[in-house]
C-alpha cells in the first residue's frame, strides 16, 4: 500500500512541479466570450465628473489567436461613443499590455497592466502630467467569478502612496 501511496502522490505533484508559475496569455481568455454590459458612477474628484456609465463589451482572440479585441459601445454623461481595446501578452517579458482606440482620432491609450497569477486581480496603471504635475491614473478589475467583474477608477497625486477614487461599477457577462 505504501508504494502505491507514494506513486499515487508523486503523479499527482508532477504537474504542480512542472508548472513554473509563470504567466501566459491564457488569463486574457476571461474576456471573451458573451458579451459584457457596464454600469457604473463616475465621481466628482479634481479628474473626474459625476455621471452614469453604462455600455456594453464584445471580446475575442484576433484569428492568429495573438491579441484580445474588445469593441465597446459606451455611453457616459447620456453621449454614446465607441471605443477598442486590445490586450496582448508578451511572452519574452513576460508582460502585459492594453491598448485604447477611438473613432475619433485621438491619441491611442496605453497603459501598463500587471494581472495576478490566479488572473484574479487587473490593474491599468498611467500617469501624465497635468498643469506641471505628474498624476497617476489606475483602474482596477476585481473578478469575483468567471461572469462578474467588479472595477473602480482612481488617481494619485502623491506617486501613489494615496489613491483618491474617481468612479466604480461592474460589468456581468451574458452568455
Amino acid at each position: 500500500m505504501k508504494p502505491f501511496l507514494a506513486a499515487l502522490i508523486l503523479c499527482c505533484s508532477l504537474q504542480l512541479l512542472a508548472a513554473d508559475g509563470k504567466p501566459t496569455a491564457d488569463v486574457l481568455n476571461r474576456w471573451v466570450g458573451g458579451t459584457w454590459p457596464l454600469e457604473g458612477k463616475m465621481l466628482d474628484s479634481d479628474y473626474s465628473k459625476a455621471m452614469t456609465v453604462t455600455g456594453v463589451s464584445n471580446c475575442a482572440w484576433s484569428p492568429d489567436h495573438i491579441f484580445i479585441i474588445c469593441d465597446q459601445s459606451i455611453v457616459a454623461d447620456g453621449k454614446p461613443s465607441r471605443d477598442l481595446s486590445v490586450y496582448v501578452f508578451d511572452p519574452e517579458n513576460a508582460t502585459y499590455h492594453f491598448f485604447g482606440l477611438s473613432p475619433t482620432g485621438e491619441r491611442p491609450r496605453t497603459s501598463d497592466l500587471t494581472i495576478s497569477a490566479d488572473g484574479t486581480h487587473w490593474e491599468y496603471l498611467n500617469k501624465t502630467e497635468i498643469k506641471g504635475k505628474t498624476v497617476q491614473f489606475r483602474t482596477i478589475n476585481e473578478f469575483r467569478n468567471a461572469d462578474h467583474v467588479d472595477w473602480w477608477s482612481e488617481y494619485s497625486t502623491d506617486g501613489g502612496a494615496h489613491w483618491i477614487k474617481m468612479g466604480g461599477g461592474s460589468e456581468k457577462r451574458q452568455k
